[in-house]
């Protein structure tokens, strides 16, 4: 973290200090302007002030004509430079006279805190001054009085009336606070983009660190797999230490994916928030997210003692449907044997059992534990019920099928049956499907609902063979009959011969037998003992 914190002190550096001097520049440039017209003012205002001086320097100079003895007695007027009234340490106007009993400089005090708290409270700076009293001249900011003039202030400052003094002040006013809003303005704007690419870094480096942080506990959990033991309750194996894993690692994934979320809606939030044109955005977005998520927080906290139940609900439902599975896989493996339940017939059993202790706790569960009929939960459940009935129609109707072919054992495991042109054994039977071994060692899995489109053949606990076989078309047929026939026996039985077709080329048979595994290919056989008669081989049609 340490060096995480300098590398924010290093931007905070780099991004503030160019702003700052920017600032600077702007805030010096308003206030040469602000001086400048001050300055203006002021050189306009002295020639006034000081015209009798002028007249009055020739009789203090000795090259000078004398004067006359009434211009010689007159008394020029001295512009006292007085007590400043300022707008952020920037001097506006100065009062010079004690008005009342108060001091010049209480004056300006509270002059410049009447106009502190204009700038601060309004944005207001049409200044004018109000003359409703006869000599007595107020200036105003809107309707907040900033100062309260007279004649003597006029004197004191050299104007010629109290009027043309009060106008003069009222134009400083309002050009210090055009002049300092500007400045307060384009400092707010600049220090706003700072602000803006700072909290963007800061956010990208926690990101960042999010996601390191979550890579290496998902690399940590794959390298120490024997630190996650399996999940028990009890003597009971919840989950086992793969599948908690797995949990553990979708847990972190979904963790850091809403923490990132937090992260970019506080920074947009936040960037939004500093200025005036998006500050409504900001308010209405934060609205639009934590109103409904307040409002579930509270459903959440009001309905906490029932939530609670149903978690214990759904964990007992969940460890009886597992203790379901385990039961009847044992069964079906031999590790437990029971009389009345046949080790085949385990896993149609399981499925039965445990769709059926979902089902009621959905229906018959949800109103015992919510205490009500019409409660949600109730509601919930038999549109759960609903749902998943319309959904698995299908599979339903493969599983009737399979329940009636299953439990009225209308095939066995091991017998051999033909489906769509291709044979084989079949090694497992349940609810939903058949699993068939074929010729090649593929495993062939059937559904019982394609049985309904397509016929299944059952052969029975021995494989069928069925092929053809052309032979000379001038050789006897009944005794290449016979030789079939006798050649193509088993202990099951004799084959079935069918003469297909005869021309000049041969006559075609084809031959159906049945012949146990251990036994001798009915084809290889039956090509023996025709070569053996004598009997020739014909050309089969296109050859």
């Amino acid at each position: 973290m340490r060096w995480l914190a300098a590398l924010c002190a290093l931007v905070l550096i780099v991004v503030f200090a160019p702003n700052a001097g920017a600032i600077v520049l702007v805030r010096d440039a308003g206030v040469d302007a602000l001086d400048a017209s001050l300055d203006a003012t002021v050189d306009a205002e002295e020639p006034e002030a000081e015209a009798p001086v002028a007249q009055v320097e020739p009789v203090m100079s000795a090259s000078a004509a004398p004067v006359s003895a009434d211009k010689a007695t007159e008394t020029p007027r001295e512009v006292v430079e007085g007590s400043p009234v300022r707008l952020h340490d920037k001097r506006i106007f100065a009062i010079r006279v004690a008005r009342s009993g108060i001091k010049p400089e209480e004056r300006a005090r509270r002059a410049t805190a009447a106009l502190e708290r204009v700038f601060e409270e309004t944005e207001a700076d049409d200044a004018r001054v109000d003359e409703s009293k006869p000599g007595l001249a107020v200036v105003l900011v809107g309707n907040r009085p900033i100062v309260e003039l007279t004649q003597d202030d006029a004197d004191a400052a050299g104007d010629t009336s109290l009027s043309t003094h009060a106008t003069t002040i009222s134009e400083n006013i309002r050009a210090g606070l055009k002049a300092e809003r500007t400045r307060r303005d384009i400092a707010t704007r600049v220090f706003s983009w700072s602000l803006v690419v700072l909290s963007a870094l800061i956010a990208f480096l926690f990101l960042r660190w999010m996601g390191a942080v979550s890579t290496r506990s998902r690399e940590w959990i794959t390298a120490h797999p024997q630190r996650l033991p399996a999940l028990r309750l009890g003597n009971v194996e919840v989950m086992r230490p793969a599948a908690f894993q797995g949990l553990i690692r979708i847990g972190i994934s979904l963790l850091e994916r809403g923490l990132q979320l937090t992260v970019l809606y506080i920074w947009l939030v936040f960037v939004l928030s500093r200025f005036e044109i998006t500050k409504d955005v900001g308010g209405k977005i934060t609205t639009t997210i934590l109103t409904p998520l307040g409002a579930l927080v509270g459903r959440i906290a009001i309905s906490l003692p029932l939530f609670v139940v149903a978690i214990v609900a759904g964990v007992v439902v969940f460890l009886v449907v597992r203790f379901i599975r385990l039961f009847f896989r044992s069964v079906e493996v031999g590790e437990t044997q029971l009389a009345w339940l046949p080790p085949d017939l385990a896993p149609a059993i399981s499925t039965v059992s445990r769709l059926g202790v979902v089902v009621g706790a959905l229906v018959l569960g949800a109103p015992l534990v919510t205490g009500t009929e019409q409660g949600s939960a109730a509601r919930a459940g038999l549109a759960v019920l609903a749902a998943l009935t319309l959904a698995l129609v299908p599979l339903f109707s493969s599983m009737t099928i399979g329940f009636s072919t299953v439990f009225w054992r209308r095939l066995r495991v091991g017998d051999f049956i033909s489906f769509d042109g291709r044979q084989g054994r079949i090694i497992g039977l349940s609810l939903l499907e058949v699993r068939v071994l074929d010729g090649e060692g593929a495993e062939l899995r059937i559904p019982h609902l394609l049985t309904l489109v397509k016929p299944l053949r059952v052969l029975g606990a021995f494989p069928l063979a069925t092929f053809e076989v052309v032979v000379d078309a001038h050789a006897p047929q009944d005794r290449v009959r016979k030789v079939m026939a006798t050649s193509g026996a088993s202990k099951h039985g004799e084959p079935r011969v069918r003469l297909l077709a005869i021309d000049a080329d041969g006559a075609r048979y084809e031959i159906v037998a049945k012949r146990a595994l251990d036994e001798e290919d009915p084809a290889t056989a039956i090509t023996r003992a025709l070569h053996d008669a004598g009997i020739e081989f014909g050309r089969s049609r296109g050859s």
